[in-house]
């Protein structure tokens, strides 16, 4: 026996499909976490959420005045409370007030 498919089925089956995998899609875009500094990408980048404590003495790749929230790999647009995603940390959040050794200004 031979079974035919109407276009009218077949669309109506492929719309079912497109609007069953759209929960998957929106869930698998969780939002940015912050990023702990015990983490070891910020431990490998020396990441600190206050620049005022970091000195030359012991980054000598820091200069003063140089904070996340001016490195162009923070993501201004993105900020909320003091935070917004970094390029260097693959999105993760980090302290506009902070800074890293991937500072880029």
């Amino acid at each position: 026996m031979s079974m035919q498919t109407s276009r009218r089925a077949f669309l109506g089956l492929c719309g079912a499909a497109a609007l069953a995998a759209i929960p998957v899609r929106v869930l698998s875009q969780a939002a940015p976490t912050k990023l702990d500094v015990k983490d070891p990408t910020a431990v490998a980048l020396g990441y600190v959420e206050n620049a005022a404590k970091v000195t030359v003495a012991k980054e000598p790749t820091f200069k003063a005045g140089s904070i996340c929230g001016s490195c162009t790999l923070y993501v201004k647009a993105q900020e909320k409370a003091g935070y917004a995603p970094c390029g260097a940390v693959g999105g993760k959040l980090v302290a506009k007030a902070g800074w890293c050794k991937a500072y880029a200004g």
